[in-house]
């Protein structure tokens, strides 16, 4: 009896708690995108002032600086992230991995997921953990393990193989363009250019015809790999010489 007392006051109380914790449950999910934005604000002045902390340690210590890319090049990393959101997007339809941010407004997903979270991943990821090891570790290095820290923050397997894959490119990206700047466009293109294409309807009409979604993931494929191709052949960045010391001994 005390047994079957203890099991019957459990469930109240469960009961009660839900019935409670609902309305809260509820309203967190409604505004899921904009409490992401808010967090991810607050992580991008962390990641800020680390990220300016480091270049001013690094001038400090006289290690040369990468010169930057013309911005004609960027043009590239604009196309690249257009076509690659069509096909990832795809993807995500094919595998039924819809993200549900897309369930607010489509101005708060353009401004929180197509431009405040990527600014934010990128200047931790690659602005601050890649760039770190890479100065200590090299390049292959420091793109591997950023990017699996990188993929770890996603929640299902789909998204956390994609975001390995991307982060692995978005690291050759900034190594390439000698600027986190480069990252976080193509990261911006990427995210935006899939909100923009759902709202209008892009994807559901591919969806209608699984010929139609084949044939758009084989497009996106071709053009990124052309594109990457031709991002290969911009000049990697020059090193700015250290300034000359007089007092140095030969």
């Amino acid at each position: 009896m005390n047994h079957a007392s203890e099991m019957n006051y459990t469930d109240v109380v469960n009961k009660y708690y839900m019935e409670t914790m609902q309305p809260g449950l509820e309203l967190v999910l409604k505004y899921a995108t904009e409490i992401n934005g808010v967090t991810a604000l607050f992580t991008l002045i962390l990641t800020v002032s680390l990220f300016r902390l480091d270049r001013k340690k690094e001038k400090q210590a006289g290690i040369p600086q990468r010169q930057k890319v013309s911005a004609g090049n960027y043009l590239w990393l604009i196309l690249m992230g257009a076509a690659g959101s069509i096909g990832v997007t795809c993807l995500s339809v094919v595998a039924q991995s819809v993200q549900s941010t897309y369930a607010a407004p489509i101005f708060v997903q353009v401004v929180v997921v197509g431009i405040i979270i990527p600014v934010a991943e990128e200047m931790m990821f690659r602005g601050v953990l890649y760039r770190r090891y890479r100065e200590t570790k090299g390049f292959y290095y420091a793109a591997l393990w950023s990017s699996v820290f990188f993929s770890v923050t996603h929640l299902t397997m789909i998204q956390t193989v994609y975001a390995f894959l991307l982060g692995i490119l978005l690291c050759y990206v900034y190594e390439k363009y000698g600027s986190v700047k480069a990252a976080i466009g193509l990261h911006i293109c990427l995210n935006t250019g899939s909100i923009l294409f759902t709202g209008v309807g892009l994807f559901r009409w591919l969806a209608g015809d699984l010929m139609r979604m084949g044939l758009a993931i084989i497009l996106s494929a071709f053009f990124c790999s052309v594109l990457f191709v031709m991002i290969q052949k911009i000049g990697d960045p020059v090193m700015e010489k250290k300034p000359s010391r007089e007092n140095d001994e030969p």
